[in-house]
């Protein structure tokens, strides 16, 4: 429950954060053009911020769930595959980290280029 409340406090503070940064767009525009312009400008910059603001949450929840172990989907548990970052001789140069994530009951897939704390430095 505590990590519920923290991502509630945390999505209210970014909507908080967005309305400021609007009514700030619109007072400067405001000034400067005009109040009708500045409107629609404090509004478009509301639902931008505001589709990043849930995107950023949506990845962070996302995250949270797979290094969990819990697919972000279904809920059920997941399967993850990490190769370490590796030195290939044919092309003379160090090939990323990758880290899969599958789940076998509703078959998401996820994979980043993900360093872990044992993969070799360049």
């Amino acid at each position: 429950m505590t990590a519920l409340v923290r991502r509630g406090f945390d999505l209210a503070l970014d909507f908080i954060g967005t309305a400021a940064w609007s009514v700030a767009a619109f007072v400067v525009v405001a000034n400067l053009v005009s109040p009708a312009v500045g409107g629609v400008f404090a509004l478009a910059l509301f639902v931008s911020l505001t589709a990043m603001t849930l995107n950023a949450q949506l990845q962070e929840s996302r995250m949270a769930a797979l290094t969990s172990g819990v697919c972000p989907r279904c809920r059920g548990t997941i399967a993850s595959e990490h190769r370490h970052r590796r030195w290939d001789a044919a092309r003379v140069e160090w090939l990323s980290p990758h880290t899969s994530w599958d789940c076998a009951a509703c078959e998401y897939t996820h994979g980043e280029s993900w360093q872990c704390a044992s993969c070799p430095t360049p």
